[in-house]
């Protein structure tokens, strides 16, 4: 077995020493010093160079890939909290509105057709950018959403909040305030006395989510390796990339 100690080869660019021809490492380390210190300097470089531009396209990819769904299992107290903080409703009001609505069950229908947990009609899921109202974490993000525009709307009057989740704001506006109805008023009630109680719905549910795709244009790396394995990983790229160009004849 020999070296060709005279030439290497880094990124399509080959290194050659015309000055000395070299028989032994022995004889020929000077030389074969300054050609691997060179060498080794332009694969990490090299390395480097790539991997910026791999961040680039990953970061380009991830903001214009498609949409990507996927399931996960959530604890559904997990999601009223999420959703009471993300609204600024209070995490009592909205679990009492799920207790009394559908005993928290996400698959539950009316028959005038409300859905899900907090029991929102198609045409207001809709509205509430709901896509799947039998999904338990949009559906109450829906329905803090909307319990949320009610409270702003009325001055963060609970009663008429919920008289208007009830029976519609239209009512409330017909009746200057809660409405007559004998179910609107033991409806509002019903979920005063629940907020007063500690509620926990006890339910891990499945649910999906959507996050941004990455670009599969750079799946992998010049080693075959996948991004997420050579993401900043560049000095053992630069390692592999002097071992290919220094390899054994």
């Amino acid at each position: 077995m020999s070296l060709d100690l005279n030439k290497v080869t880094s990124n399509g660019t080959t290194w050659q020493n015309s000055t000395q021809t070299v028989t032994s490492v022995a004889t020929g380390g000077s030389s074969f010093g300054n050609i691997l210190a060179n060498a080794i300097k332009r694969c990490f470089a090299d390395s480097i160079a790539d991997h910026q531009e791999n961040e680039g396209t990953q970061q380009a990819g991830t903001s214009g890939g498609s949409p990507v769904n996927f399931q996960m299992s959530e604890s559904m107290d997990a999601i009223f909290q999420e959703a009471a903080s993300t609204y600024g409703v209070s995490v009592n009001l909205l679990k009492a509105v799920g207790m009394a609505e559908s005993n928290f069950n996400q698959y539950a229908q009316s028959g005038a057709g409300a859905q899900g947990v907090m029991q929102l009609m198609p045409a207001t899921a809709a509205s509430l950018g709901v896509t799947d109202p039998f999904d338990a974490r949009q559906n109450i993000m829906g329905g803090a959403k909307l319990l949320a525009q009610n409270l702003s709307t009325y001055g963060g009057n609970v009663e008429l909040a919920l008289a208007a989740y009830n029976a519609g704001p239209g009512n409330v506006a017909a009746y200057g305030g809660v409405p007559p109805f004998a179910e609107t008023q033991n409806y509002i009630a019903k979920i005063k006395q629940y907020m007063g109680m500690d509620i926990s719905t006890g339910q891990t549910v499945q649910t999906t989510q959507t996050r941004a795709a990455t670009s599969n244009a750079q799946d992998t790396d010049a080693f075959g390796r996948s991004q997420s394995q050579s993401g900043g990983n560049f000095l053992s790229d630069a390692v592999a990339r002097v071992r290919v160009q220094t390899q054994t004849i």
